[in-house]
């Protein structure tokens, strides 16, 4: 039976949110990769968003975000397996959530850099609380 309680929880915030961050940072690069190599394309940090701009962009970015989350899977026991079944849910629920929460930056359209900045910092943190308390809830 898993408790659930505060401690469980606030750890569980606490990686997701970190997680969202290393996400985030990890699309900035491969989206920054893409334009030395191809110009035209736009700056995008979200998959969903780079897939209507820059179809090989999102599939890249899609990609590697799957490849993030297979490489908290792979366990030779079982006691690896009972050990990291709470890491495996963090990586799994934060990256499928990072792709819903990634498009806020891209739903106000401003032209201040410091809006976009806001706003993704804002969903990395919401990505984060969610994809947490989602975790801790399974």
């Amino acid at each position: 039976m898993v408790e659930h309680n505060s401690r469980i929880l606030g750890y569980n915030i606490a990686t997701s949110i970190g997680y969202s961050f290393i996400l985030t940072i990890i699309m900035a690069i491969v989206s920054l990769i893409v334009k030395a190599f191809y110009p035209p394309s736009p700056f995008d940090i979200s998959p969903i968003e780079a897939m209507i701009h820059s179809p090989a962009e999102g599939i890249v970015q899609i990609l590697i975000l799957v490849i993030l989350v297979a490489f908290v899977f792979p366990t030779r026991t079982t006691l690896e397996k009972s050990s990291l079944i709470q890491v495996r849910k963090i990586a799994l629920i934060t990256a499928s959530s990072y792709l819903v929460f990634s498009l806020l930056p891209y739903a106000f359209q401003v032209s201040y850099p410091q809006t976009y900045l806001g706003l993704t910092i804002a969903y990395n943190l919401l990505n984060g609380v969610f994809a947490g308390f989602i975790s801790t809830i399974v």
